[in-house]
């Protein structure tokens, strides 16, 4: 019964922002939780809180435009993407991979 609850508190123009915003924060940290292959119980990294901000507004902003790729009225035109984390898949591959890719690469020279 909690999705009925959740899309409800999306939906209803009674709802403040703060309920919405709690609502599309916990399923992003949910969704990101899966993709990072975290064990149950476990917290997103602090590395990673960035997207979950990121990814919450995006999906906050598009609230009544679910499903659509593209959205034009009156001059104004949006264009969602498919899935809000493609643009995190490289950070997220390298983190399942095990990579410290937020440390800088130093690079070698050889001489011959």
């Amino acid at each position: 019964m909690s999705t009925v609850n959740d899309i409800k508190k999306l939906y209803d123009d009674q709802s403040t922002a703060d309920v919405k915003l709690g609502v599309i924060e916990a399923l992003t940290t949910s969704r990101l939780k899966r993709l990072l292959k975290l064990e149950k119980g476990q917290d997103v990294p602090t590395e990673f809180e960035d997207v979950v901000t990121e990814v919450t507004a995006a999906r906050f902003t598009r609230i009544g435009n679910e499903g659509m790729k593209s959205y034009q009225q009156e001059g104004l035109s949006m264009t969602f993407p498919d899935d809000d984390f493609t643009q995190y898949m490289d950070e997220i591959n390298a983190y399942l991979n095990g990579d410290d890719y937020q440390k800088p690469k130093h690079g070698g020279y050889f001489f011959v």
